[in-house]
């Protein structure tokens, strides 16, 4: 059995165990792509460690980054796994061979999102009409002008579509494959119950939580999409939200994400990807001191560590609050001067090096005799001490 046979082998068991398209898709393309040209043609049972390694070298050759490397070495890794399980090789060569370190990608570690006044000015730079375009003057290797292009529907959709992604924080996938039946107007909320990706519907989120949950709506958003409900044409319970205004099918995620782009430029606005609309509404919830865990609900995060990262743009008065006390004036006694704070200097005479410095402690063997100088009851931390007797 080759590399390759294996590997085809391993694709037609994870479609037999339904995983999803955007997967196997994937894992097909790494095939085809990589592996095949590369080291598809090699007996699976004479691969070794040091094949791996030069299979890794020569994608690091093509300029591949070292995620895409390691994401290569992982589907490869799963190949000899495949190959062990049915008998074919003996041993997995991937896990022992070195593979490239992850590096950072200079990129900024700040998360990107927009205002609430950025939020509308690329929204008021979307027409909320039909905008019918004009034929260009002249047309490439004919003569005479080019035949007229066919009108801008997606503004008004668009608009509706950049506000609930800013407000309720869900991903692009899911407001593609949102339908009207799942918007509760008695409630004011939003069920994510399913998904638009690589051009099918899955009730399969990102998570076990992604499509089980279910988001709150703001007035604004209420109105707005009430409103949207009675303009679009397409506004039956199993029709989607943001349909294709002339063909009711689901919009083009890319001309989604070009058509975003293009507002924000022309909003004067820093270009920043649509997914940042979801920072947008995550770090506007944590600036309105709302819990990390309701955070995490909302966002369908199967992993609270991966919403600690809005915990940052919170306000923690008690972190403030510890860091005053922390860097306060302290008296000769160590306990804070309440009247240096306010007209002593913060460097006066009595408060030495020593008193400020909160390592400089008594030993251990002397602080159970300094309480009991200072103890003003017959006890001491629970006991009593010598000579001195609770009366009868």
């Amino acid at each position: 059995m080759t590399v390759d046979e294996v590997a085809t082998s391993l694709r037609e068991r994870l479609e037999l165990r339904g995983v999803s398209k955007s997967y196997t898709e994937t894992c097909e393309y790494m095939q085809r792509i990589h592996l095949r040209p590369l080291i598809g043609e090699r007996n699976v049972s004479e691969v070794t460690r040091d094949d791996i390694e030069a299979f890794a070298r020569m994608l690091l050759k093509r300029e591949l980054s070292p995620k895409s490397v390691r994401n290569i070495l992982g589907f490869l890794n799963s190949v000899f796994e495949h190959g062990i399980d049915r008998g074919w090789v003996a041993d997995n060569p991937v896990q022992r061979a070195e593979k490239p370190r992850r590096r950072g990608t200079g990129a900024s570690p700040d998360l990107q999102f927009l205002s609430m006044g950025e939020l509308d000015a690329v929204i008021r730079a979307i027409p909320d009409h039909v905008v019918i375009r004009k034929p260009a003057p002249t047309r490439r290797g004919r003569p005479g002008p080019a035949p007229p292009p066919s009108p801008d529907v997606l503004g008004p959709v668009l608009r509706v579509l950049i506000l609930t992604a800013a407000l309720t924080g869900l991903r692009q996938s899911e407001l593609l494959g949102l339908r009207w039946r799942d918007i509760d107007w008695m409630t004011q909320r939003i069920r994510v119950r399913n998904t638009f990706v690589r051009g099918e519907h899955s009730t399969d989120g990102k998570s076990e939580l992604s499509t089980r949950r279910s988001v709150p709506m703001a007035s604004r958003l209420a109105k707005e999409l009430e409103l949207w409900s009675r303009r679009a044409a397409y506004a039956g319970d199993d029709e989607l939200v943001f349909a294709h205004p002339q063909k009711g099918t689901p919009l083009d995620r890319s001309k989604v994400t070009k058509r975003f782009k293009a507002a924000c430029k022309d909003a004067g606005v820093r270009p920043v990807r649509f997914h940042d609309l979801r920072h947008t509404f995550a770090t506007q919830l944590a600036a309105s001191s709302v819990p990390v865990r309701t955070i995490q609900e909302f966002l369908g995060h199967a992993d609270s560590k991966t919403t600690q990262i809005y915990s940052h743009y919170a306000p923690s008065h008690h972190e403030v609050q510890m860091v005053d006390d922390a860097f306060a004036p302290k008296a000769s006694n160590g306990h804070a001067d309440v009247g240096s704070q306010t007209d002593g200097d913060p460097l006066d005479a009595e408060q030495s090096p020593i008193a400020l410095d909160p390592r400089r402690r008594p030993p251990r063997h002397c602080r159970h005799k300094a309480a009991a100088r200072i103890t003003t009851g017959p006890r001491c931390f629970g006991r009593e001490p010598r000579g001195v007797h609770a009366p009868a």
